[in-house]
């Protein structure tokens, strides 16, 4: 279950903190810190993107690729040594990629903070078409039981974020009260599928490495939803087991194979379009179909196969 929105606060870190260190003092330490950031959206390709940078000799992208450093309640209090240590300070472009980043109001003052630490930072994001992220979302949410019932009731829990995900304008404004437009780039995840070597080319550029650079790996589709599966109960309790002790000594091919011998897990049938825009409701897509407007007029572009 996705954590339930929590209350605004006006401090800029959120809860009352403010960030673990000034950034003079960061840069008096010799901490590296990233000058990429890939702020989201979930299910539109960031790992993709992740996968694609690290592969230019000018880019050092972090391992793991999410370390939501800017959310107060996840690494945001290991502090600045923490998150440094996860970039190479030889790279020209060092970055990282948090699809929390861009979870309002689940997460909170993420903006803020990142302004604070790093406020030259180049920002990426990435969208789709708002119905096809939801669902991607759901399908991401249902392999791992996570739903809260039918799909209207999922969608539209309280405690969810598949909605306020979609709103990309929305998202990307509170980005905009504290970094310049220029240091933002926006892309649709189209972009990197069926275009993918000119976007890479913007993209790079916008990082201030070589644009030029190839690589035979561009041409591997990273993360397909279509792939999905949910574990059986069967399923479940073989994870549990996996995850223990005992299980973590079993060589990982086993396990495979076992996923293969037994019915441990069944293909997602991927909701319809029209399914998940009845469960959303006339209300919600009008709220979505608003935000997909301003974030024509700001980007301008048109985004003409949106459903919204």
């Amino acid at each position: 279950m996705e954590a339930p929105a929590p209350t605004e606060s006006g401090v800029a870190g959120g809860a009352g903190e403010s960030a673990p260190e000034a950034r003079p003092n960061a840069e008096a330490r010799g901490l590296t810190l990233p000058n990429l950031i890939v702020i989201g959206a979930q299910k539109c390709g960031t790992s993709g993107l992740h996968y694609y940078l690290s592969l230019h000799p000018e880019v050092s992208m972090s391992d793991p690729k999410e370390l939501n450093f800017f959310i107060a309640e996840r690494n945001f209090p290991r502090g600045l040594d923490w998150y440094s240590r996860h970039f190479d300070p030889s790279a020209r472009c060092r970055g990282e990629a948090s699809p929390n980043y861009t979870a309002y109001p689940q997460h909170l003052g993420v903006p803020e903070r990142m302004a604070e630490v790093v406020p030259e930072a180049r920002l990426v994001y990435i969208v789709r078409d708002p119905i096809d992220r939801i669902t991607a979302h759901w399908v991401h949410n249902y392999a791992k039981r996570r739903e809260k019932g039918d799909l209207a009731k999922t969608l539209l829990h309280p405690n969810t974020s598949y909605v306020s995900r979609s709103r990309y304008f929305m998202q990307l404004q509170r980005f905009l009260e504290h970094f310049p437009r220029e240091q933002i780039l926006v892309l649709d995840n189209r972009d990197l599928r069926d275009e993918r070597m000119p976007t890479l080319r913007r993209v790079f550029e916008f990082a201030g490495v070589d644009a030029s650079f190839e690589h035979p790996k561009f041409e591997q589709v990273r993360h397909s939803t279509s792939k999905k599966k949910r574990a059986t109960r069967l399923g479940m309790r073989v994870q549990r087991a996996s995850r223990s002790r005992m299980g973590r000594r079993v060589p990982r091919r086993a396990w495979l194979a076992m996923d293969v011998a037994l019915p441990l897990s069944k293909p997602i049938d991927k909701p319809a379009v029209a399914d998940v825009k009845a469960a959303l409701g006339e209300e919600v897509l009008e709220v979505l179909h608003e935000d997909a407007e301003k974030l024509r007029a700001l980007t301008g572009r048109d985004f003409a196969h949106w459903s919204v």
